[in-house]
């Protein structure tokens, strides 16, 4: 993962740490199988930023991490992917 993400999730602790990494994994295992992914690495740097957020507002449960990264990470590529059409 990015040189970013290592940074920020050393301010958590080694238990938010894991919390983090097992949620994104999570959520990145998802989006992969169901190929939703364009950009790896922009994929990552989206949902570690999701769920570092989501963490420091108290959530602990990795699923609901994980799904709620992965639904706006959905809602920002729908979001993304209508920009250009409206365009043209």
């Amino acid at each position: 993962m990015s040189t970013r993400f290592s940074n920020n999730s050393a301010d958590f602790g080694d238990g938010a740490s894991l919390l983090m990494a097992n949620a994104i994994q999570i959520a990145l295992n998802y989006l992969q199988r169901s190929g939703e992914i364009d950009d790896y690495t922009e994929t990552c740097e989206f949902l570690a930023d999701k769920v570092e957020a989501m963490i420091r507002q108290g959530q602990r449960n990795r699923l609901v991490l994980a799904n709620r990264a992965i639904t706006a990470f959905q809602n920002y590529r729908s979001a993304r992917t209508i920009e250009p059409s409206l365009a043209g």
